[in-house]
C-alpha cells in the first residue's frame, strides 16, 4: 500500500464515519428501514458500496442506540458520553 492509498482510505473512513454520526438520529427506527437509509447516504456520499452482512448490522447497531465505529482514528469525541438506549434491541 503505498502512502497515497493509505491517505485515500483514511479518507474514505472518515467520510464513512461521518455517515454513522448523522445516522444516529434514526435510533428506535426499525432495522429494515435503516438499512435503506444507511445505503443510500453512503451512496449519497459518493462511497463505494458496503458488504450487504455489514450495512444490515450497523443499521442494527443504530437502530438500538449502539454507536458504530470504523476503526480507533474515527471514534467521534462525544463517543465516551453516549449510553445506548436499554429498552432498544438490535434484532429487528
Amino acid at each position: 500500500m503505498t502512502e497515497s492509498d493509505a491517505r485515500t482510505l483514511d479518507d474514505m473512513q472518515t467520510r464513512l464515519q461521518h455517515v454513522l454520526g448523522e445516522m444516529r438520529r434514526f435510533q428506535g427506527t426499525p432495522p429494515a428501514e435503516v438499512r435503506e437509509l444507511l445505503a443510500q447516504a453512503i451512496a449519497a456520499e459518493g462511497l463505494p458500496d458496503q458488504p450487504y452482512s455489514w450495512v444490515r448490522d450497523s443499521a442494527a447497531e443504530i437502530s438500538a442506540g449502539r454507536l458504530v465505529v470504523i476503526g480507533p482514528r474515527q471514534i467521534p469525541e462525544e463517543a465516551q458520553h453516549l449510553e445506548p438506549d436499554p429498552n432498544q434491541h438490535a434484532a429487528g
